[in-house]
C-alpha cells in the first residue's frame, strides 16, 4: 500500500499594522477592472479602520473609441489619459485619494514613486508587453518595492503570479523561520520568457485582440477578479498560501499553486534543503532570526 503525502502550504505573511501602498501599472483591459476592485478594497479598509492603503495608477495611454465597452471607459472619456480617468472617477465615487500618473512605467519612475521603507510597497502589473514587465522586474530588484503581483492573459486563459525575489539566492532560507514564508520567486524568475519581446504581430495589444475576436470579452474581468482576491488576502488577512493561479475560461476551470518548499525550490532551481535552511547569506537578510 502506498501512502499519499500532500505537502502543507506555508503562508506568506505581512505585518498586521504596517501601511500598504499599491501601484497599479496598466489601466487597460485587465487594469481598468482591477482599478475598480482596488478602490473598493481601499474604501473597505478605511471603513474598517485598518492601516492606510494608498493607491497609485500608472498608464501612459489615452482612451480610444475601441476601448469603450471592453474596458471600463465611456465615449465621453475618449482622448483622456486612462490612469487619470479611472483615478478621478473612483476618487469621486469612494472619496479616496488615488494618485494618477499618466506616463509609461519605467524602473526609474517606479523607484521614485515608492512610498518609503515604513510602507509595504506592492506592484501590480497589468501590462501586455515585455518592456512593461522589465520595468516591474527592475523596480522589484533595485528599489524598495517589496512585492510584485503580475496578471497576464491570452485569448481565454490567463495567469496570476505573486513574487518578491528576482534572484534565486534570495530564496535560500525562505521557509526557515518557523512555519512562515519570507520570500517568493518573482514572476520573471518563475517564467524568464516574460522578459523577452514577442515576435511582431498585427495585433499589438489587448484592445485589438478583443476587437477582432481573438480575445474573450470576459477574460480581463475574470483575471481582475482573481488578482483582486490575491490583494484582498494580502491587505485584509495579511497572509496568503497561494503564489500562482491559472484560469481557463474555455473550460471554466482554475488551478492554483500552493506555497511549499518544493514549489519555491523548483521555481528557483534550488533544493528543498536550500529553501528550508538558513545559510550565511540568508542569515544576513533575516537579521539572524530563527
Amino acid at each position: 500500500m502506498h501512502t499519499l503525502t500532500v505537502e502543507r502550504p506555508v503562508p506568506f505573511v505581512l505585518p498586521p499594522g504596517q501601511p500598504i501602498a499599491i501601484c497599479l501599472v496598466g489601466c487597460g483591459g485587465t487594469g481598468s477592472h482591477l482599478a475598480q476592485s482596488l478602490a473598493r478594497l481601499a474604501a473597505h479598509v478605511r471603513e474598517q479602520g485598518g492601516p492606510p492603503l494608498a493607491l497609485t495608477f500608472i498608464d501612459g495611454d489615452t482612451v480610444e473609441r475601441r476601448n469603450v465597452g471592453r474596458q471600463l471607459f465611456t465615449a465621453r472619456e475618449v482622448g483622456k489619459p486612462k490612469a487619470q480617468v479611472l483615478a478621478e472617477r473612483l476618487n469621486a465615487a469612494f472619496g479616496l485619494g488615488i494618485v494618477a500618473v499618466p506616463a509609461m512605467a519605467t524602473a526609474g519612475l517606479l523607484a521614485e514613486l515608492h512610498p518609503g521603507y515604513q510602507t509595504i510597497g506592492v506592484l501590480v502589473g497589468a501590462v501586455d508587453t515585455a518592456s512593461g514587465r522589465r520595468a516591474l522586474h527592475d523596480a522589484l530588484a533595485h528599489s524598495a518595492w517589496r512585492i510584485w503581483l503580475d496578471v497576464g492573459n491570452e485569448r481565454d486563459w490567463g495567469t496570476v503570479l505573486l513574487g518578491t525575489a528576482t534572484e534565486a539566492r534570495h530564496l535560500r532560507g525562505a521557509l526557515a523561520l518557523g512555519g512562515i514564508c519570507t520570500a517568493l520567486p518573482a514572476p520573471t524568475l518563475r517564467y524568464p520568457h516574460l522578459l523577452d519581446d514577442a515576435p511582431i504581430q498585427l495585433r499589438a495589444d489587448c484592445a485589438n485582440a478583443a476587437a477582432d475576436g481573438a480575445q474573450s470579452l470576459m477574460v480581463n474581468q475574470a483575471m481582475a477578479a482573481v488578482a483582486g482576491q490575491y490583494l484582498h488576502q494580502l491587505v485584509i488577512a495579511r497572509q496568503i498560501t497561494t503564489c500562482e493561479t491559472a484560469l481557463d475560461l474555455a473550460t471554466l476551470t482554475m488551478r492554483s499553486t500552493a506555497i511549499t518548499a518544493a514549489t519555491i525550490a523548483a521555481a528557483a532551481g534550488l533544493t528543498v534543503t536550500d529553501v528550508m535552511t538558513l545559510d550565511d547569506d540568508a542569515m544576513k537578510r533575516t537579521g539572524g532570526r530563527t
